[in-house]
């Protein structure tokens, strides 16, 4: 049987579902975004849905004959706060969406849940792009100077205190202290709110011990590095083996041209 995609915002559904149609016969997609037609080169069958349905989503799933699915990108955060539910959702979106606190990682497990009751299998996306695992030590551009070793070393302790708690799963530090944290906003808005507040800085980004590696693994790509540029910040730690690195060719590129540390660290490993 084959496996479906479920595709939120950003390149890396899009990278994922070019693999797909390199390893299998025929791909369903599930587009919850606008520009559909990124997909349509990829899939035998695109449904666009304009708001996350998972009973339809799984029956779907089902009709086509998949058994397997991977669910990658962004969905909008606002959606769900919406009300009242029973406007936009369907009713087994409904029955997540109340018995579940609304941070990522217990949505994600309880969709992967409602999954699994149905005999569909949530694949991890990292398997099929063992290419874009971020590993340790120099990635791209330069080394990492002093201060921004430092400020990665406070970064990760930082890290280690809010990834437990389900939020922060970035952080921006200059000069020893934090500028910024990420919360729901994504990476990218917390690198354009640290540029407006300090102007430099590094960003380091990891991924919660212990997480389920099928959904949320922490992703940069060349847009991260845009919006570090356009920031002033000038250095990006990544956690080694648990990070994708989007369109990995341009990514080196930019942090080569930009003169941006991209550095790969271990979750474990003794804080220097």
């Amino acid at each position: 049987m084959s496996i479906a995609l479920i595709a939120g915002e950003g390149i890396l559904p899009v990278e994922i579902a070019k693999k797909l149609q390199e390893i299998q016969d025929r791909t369903l997609i599930l587009a919850l975004r606008n520009d559909t037609e990124t997909l349509k080169p990829y899939a035998d069958k695109l449904i666009r849905m304009r708001t996350p349905n998972l009973g339809r989503g799984i029956h779907e799933v089902k009709s086509y004959g998949s058994d397997k699915i991977i669910m990658a990108g962004r969905i909008p955060k606002k959606l769900i706060y919406y009300l009242p539910f029973s406007f936009f959702f369907d009713r087994l979106s409904r029955s997540v969406l109340r018995k579940t606190m609304r941070d990522d990682h217990s949505l994600l497990g309880a969709i992967v849940k409602a999954c699994e009751d149905e005999n569909i299998i949530v694949m991890p996306y990292w398997q099929i792009l063992p290419e874009f695992i971020a590993q340790s030590g120099k990635l791209s551009g330069r080394p990492p100077n002093d201060k921004e070793m430092k400020d990665i070393n406070y970064g990760r302790e930082i890290l280690r205190v809010t990834l437990p708690c389900s939020f922060g799963q970035a952080v921006c530090v200059a000069d020893g202290a934090v500028v910024a944290v990420e919360a729901m906003e994504g990476t990218d808005m917390m690198i354009r709110r640290a540029g407006e507040i300090s102007g430099r800085g590094t960003v380091i980004k990891m991924m919660k011990e212990g997480q389920d590696m099928r959904y949320d693994l922490p992703t940069v790509g060349p847009v991260t590095l845009e919006n570090m540029k356009k920031a002033g910040l000038t250095c990006l730690a990544v956690q080694a083996g648990k990070t994708l690195v989007l369109e990995p060719e341009k990514f080196f590129e930019l942090a080569d041209r930009y003169n941006i540390a991209v550095w790969g660290v271990n979750y474990a490993e003794e804080i220097l």
